[in-house]
């Protein structure tokens, strides 16, 4: 048997597994990534990525493509009760997928399926030269002061650390002893994948998602932007789970309404609706990401955009470890940071499916709080913010500014993702020579950019946005997330040294 080494694995190819791939060896890390199954899933799972999600997609070089390639999508906008696509419609919503949020985000919202995301992260992936073994099954894990070593069917491999992206239903945080806090286990749902043409039952209309309700069905149908590919979601009980390719068929016919509808069954595949967090996102040198850690309702896209958020965040924290440009005290902050956020999307999607249900009497889903301040107005170490006016202070996203560079517009979050940056104001030249001297004294990589010359505020809202004079400037890590400000008292060597956690 052979043994590797390298300095991340991580376990688990889904869009979790696969941004920290990407992530990381953006970052410069060599990683391994094992999966059990020999390719990527082909259900639809995930049926949108908020405009938090679509963020780091573009960190990645990746939202245009996926924008490209997701195109069909764009008529998408309405959620529908009906009695079957064929009969009565009860009620119709429109959804909030093209609101204008020019002032917050460069990024827009997306309504993709997970399987057109996860081939894009797997190619960039490998591109960035990630190591990528699907049909790959972990047997075991350990792990000591140095690493961990995990046992594969054909190998060991020796790693620095380990990312357990194995999802909801994974091992790797059961092997931890981690326990699960919140909800639970809501509901037990089957998706039937189909294909089947479904323009003509559709009559023109193209629905985000649809409801079922009728005395044969009662569920959800989302359909792909070919008209031809659906999936249909029922209940089912726990026990039994094992639908016939007869009774899924006859389920599909009666939300179709039509009891001749030609379809052919792709594939059923049995999940929990469910509500839960991992009570620790960290043991040692395993940290968890995605379903692993969390689980929550499908509603809002958070799903899918909090498991990317897990791994960027870690991802540049493990590359600040390892390169020895920060101490081993920054991997302490994951937990917390990461945790919070997770524990608040679950509370929120659990009440909001409780609400939807008509369990809640229509309260508001969670102490006032709204969907664009879960994507964009959470905080770390604090409590969120409404995005419409964000505070730009430590712990808090640092707000998107259209910037201008040689003619070329921009946004200010596309100067984060790899170093920490400080950026200034327009009149904020002065902060290059300290920032400088403090990289140098410190042995540190610190990215200068002053809104002056080449790099314009294009629409001059430096103040307004960033609470700052034009002389003042901001700390940002290399997730986007404000570090310092410098009307604090704290000094900049001082905001480096704790964000790094280089010590005295």
């Amino acid at each position: 048997m052979r043994h590797e080494t390298t300095e991340v694995l991580i376990v688990g190819g889904g869009l979790t597994g696969l941004s920290a791939a990407a992530f990381l060896s953006a970052q410069g890390v060599a990683n391994l990534l094992v999966e059990k199954h020999e390719g990527l899933s082909i259900h639809p799972r995930a049926r949108g990525f908020n405009p938090r999600g679509m963020e780091l997609l573009r960190a990645l070089g990746l939202e245009a493509e996926l924008l490209a390639a997701t195109g069909g999508f764009a008529d998408f906008v309405t959620r529908a009760r009906v009695e079957s696509l064929m009969g009565p419609e009860f009620e119709s919503v429109t959804l909030p997928l093209r609101a204008d949020l020019r002032d917050i985000s460069p990024s827009r919202w997306c309504l993709s399926s997970q399987d057109r995301v996860e081939p894009l992260l797997y190619a960039r992936a490998r591109e960035l030269g990630a190591q990528l073994s699907f049909g790959t099954e972990l047997i075991g894990l350990e792990q000591d002061d140095e690493g961990v070593l995990a046992r594969l069917p054909d190998r060991t491999v020796r790693a620095r650390y380990a990312i357990a992206a194995d999802g909801a239903q994974g091992g790797v945080r059961e092997r931890l002893g981690i326990a699960r806090t919140g909800p639970g286990v809501l509901a037990n749902q089957m998706s039937i994948l189909f294909r089947g043409d479904l323009s003509g039952p559709l009559r023109g209309r193209r629905f985000a998602v649809c409801q079922i309700v009728n005395p044969e069905v009662q569920g959800i149908l989302a359909h792909d932007d070919t008209l031809s590919i659906g999936t249909l979601i029922v209940r089912c009980r726990p026990e039994d789970r094992s639908f016939t390719g007869e009774r899924c068929l006859s389920l599909i016919r009666g939300a179709v309404g039509d009891p001749a509808f030609d379809a052919q069954i792709i594939a059923a595949m049995p999940w929990e609706l469910a509500a839960w967090s991992a009570a620790r996102y960290r043991v040692g040198r395993v940290f968890l990401a995605g379903d692993s850690a969390h689980v929550l309702p499908p509603v809002g896209g958070f799903g899918a955009s909090l498991g990317m958020q897990d791994a960027y965040n870690l991802a540049w924290k493990l590359a600040h470890v390892l390169h020895g440009r920060a101490g081993a005290g920054l991997l302490d902050t994951y937990d917390p940071e990461r945790r919070a956020v997770g524990d608040l999307t679950v509370a929120y999607s659990h009440r909001r499916i409780a609400a939807g249900r008509g369990v809640t009497g229509g309260a508001a889903p969670l102490d006032g709080l709204d969907e664009l301040t879960m994507t964009f107005g959470y905080r770390y170490g604090a409590a969120p913010e409404d995005p419409h006016r964000p505070s730009a202070a430590p712990g808090a996203r640092a707000p998107h500014l259209v910037l201008e560079r040689r003619g070329d517009l921009l946004s200010v979050i596309d100067l984060f993702g790899r170093d920490l940056v400080l950026l200034a104001g327009p009149q904020g030249g002065g902060w290059r020579d300290p920032a400088h001297r403090t990289a140098r004294r410190l042995s540190v990589r610190l990215d200068v950019h002053v809104l002056a010359g080449e790099l314009l505020d294009a629409e001059d809202r430096w103040e307004k946005v960033y609470g700052l004079g034009g002389d003042g400037a901001v700390l940002v890590r290399p997730d986007g997330f404000v570090a310092w400000r410098s009307d604090l008292e704290e000094s900049l060597d001082q905001a480096v040294k704790r964000v790094l956690s280089l010590g005295a």
